[in-house]
């Protein structure tokens, strides 16, 4: 069968033509297009209008390769919305990086505290503004804007009715607003009624899988065939480790504008040591639970590149990274979390600003910025790696990397030393085959996930990276864990 994943990050989305039969599974890229946040009346927001555009090019180029197509499915990044009244939406959906999705942060802290909000939800998200705090600070500050409102879809579903399919929820994505019982899979309305956040907004929830409907010819014109949306895992990061060959002792790394490493699990864990680590509990497939650490990862320098190339400089890739390799390492190092860290000025200036304030040596050129930003992302890595490990009945054993890092020699091989563990490789468009596979699972044309990883494992390349140097990264890795716990980190 012929599913068409569409795959849309916080940067850019890209379109793929998955077919997958009962002994076979193999994706191909058919369209990609740039995907940031805009700017319209002092907010930062997300154009609907061009994501739609955008989505019915891919799926036609996908109906260019094949004869006609089964399945489509699209995955996004976490935590955004759309709020509507009778279908159509209120406003542009907002990014979380905007400066104000933060506002009412505290007093959602003041009013039922950090430890009720993860007993409750499962989710240690104190920096990052999620879904929670963002309806939060609307009903404090712009409670009109719900009550026009008569329903909430997070981008993958929005995008999907935007398309075609019916209004809908489904629970990996949902796990990310910080507004779900990981257990019970479902809205935890008493935390919501307690912070006054509207719950009759909320879709109900389903798992991967369900038929949302045909695409809709008026809006995607041209096609030879008329394929049905489904749920795929919605949230990039679930499809990324449905589509990763995991093994028993293995944690899971995926890499993109944000690192997500964790762990798969049978059932949520709330622990006081959970807590105190900050690991968070989202959903994944197969009623699975995905205890992880949230790391600010290659957003750092998308915003670097971005800079250069206004600037007129080098971006490729292949020339940045021969020009880390080439810098001192483990000179400078920055925590990728801080909140100093925006997007109103270069990255490139912030960084080193970052350094001046910390009171370490600046770094200079781009090589010696993209080194900065390597060793500080595989000793955070580690860092994060260990705190899960701490708490885990059977501390993993090694690191199974997927997304865009797995094309990275430098990091694969930093990220192995700074952990001391083997790095292996799985897909490098991880997300796109956790897309795709979903979307098998949910056809019957793979009976389930598991054996839907053997096919993938046979399908891909893999490569693992031996650590060589670990020794090396002790010092590194105390020297940042400093730089989190010091306040003028935070300037």
């Amino acid at each position: 069968m012929n599913h068409v994943a569409i795959d849309i990050g916080a940067s850019g989305g890209t379109v793929f033509l998955g077919e997958v039969t009962e002994s076979s599974f193999a994706v191909q890229e058919v369209h990609r297009f740039d995907n940031r946040p805009v700017e319209r009346d002092g907010r930062y927001v997300w154009d609907v209008d061009a994501l739609v555009a955008h989505i019915g090019d891919g799926i036609r180029a996908a109906d260019d390769y094949a004869d006609d197509l089964d399945t489509v499915g699209i995955d996004t990044w976490g935590l955004d919305f759309g709020l509507l009244a009778d279908g159509e939406l209120l406003r542009d959906p907002v990014s979380y990086r905007d400066p104000e999705s933060t506002a009412t942060r505290e007093r959602v802290f003041d009013a039922v505290g950090k430890r009720r909000l993860f007993d409750a939800t499962g989710i240690t998200n104190w920096n990052t503004p999620n879904t929670l705090w963002q309806l939060h600070t609307i009903a404090e500050h712009e409670p009109e804007l719900l009550e026009r409102s008569d329903g909430l879809l997070m981008m993958p579903q929005l995008l999907s009715a935007r398309i075609g399919g019916q209004p809908a929820g489904e629970v990996t994505i949902a796990s990310t607003t910080q507004m779900v019982d990981p257990e019970r899979r479902t809205w935890a309305t008493d935390l919501l009624d307690e912070l006054s956040v509207p719950t009759g907004l909320l879709p109900d929830l389903s798992e991967p899988g369900q038929a949302l409907g045909a695409v809709d010819d008026a809006i995607v014109s041209g096609l030879t065939s008329t394929p049905e949306i489904v749920t795929p895992a919605s949230h990039d990061t679930a499809a990324a480790v449905a589509g990763l060959p995991m093994v028993e002792d293995a944690a899971f790394l995926n890499t993109g504008s944000w690192f997500i490493l964790g762990i798969e699990r049978d059932e949520p864990v709330r622990t006081d040591a959970a807590f105190e680590h900050a690991v968070s509990n989202e959903l994944g497939v197969d009623g699975t639970v995905r205890l992880l650490k949230n790391i600010n990862g290659f957003f750092l320098l998308e915003q670097c590149r971005e800079a250069w190339r206004e600037a007129g400089k080098p971006v490729d890739y292949e020339e940045l990274l021969a020009a880390a390799e080439e810098a001192p390492p483990r000179t400078a190092l920055v925590d990728t979390d801080a909140d100093t860290f925006g997007i109103d000025e270069p990255m490139p200036d912030q960084i080193r600003s970052y350094c001046r304030q910390t009171d370490q040596p600046v770094p200079t050129g781009q090589g010696g910025i993209v080194r900065c930003l390597l060793d500080s992302l595989a000793a955070k890595t580690a860092l994060e790696l260990d705190a899960l490990a701490a708490i885990a009945e059977d501390p993993p054993s090694r690191i199974v990397l997927g997304g865009g890092g797995v094309r990275n020699e430098l990091f694969c091989q930093l990220l192995a030393d700074a952990t001391d563990r083997p790095v292996s490789t799985g897909p490098v468009e991880a997300t796109a085959v956790g897309n795709v596979l979903t979307q098998a699972v949910a056809t019957g044309t793979v009976p389930d996930i598991e054996t839907g990883r053997q096919l993938v494992e046979s399908a891909f390349e893999t490569t693992t990276y031996e650590p060589r140097a670990a020794g090396e990264w002790v010092e590194t890795k105390d020297r940042l864990a400093a730089l989190t716990d010091d306040p003028s980190s935070e300037a």
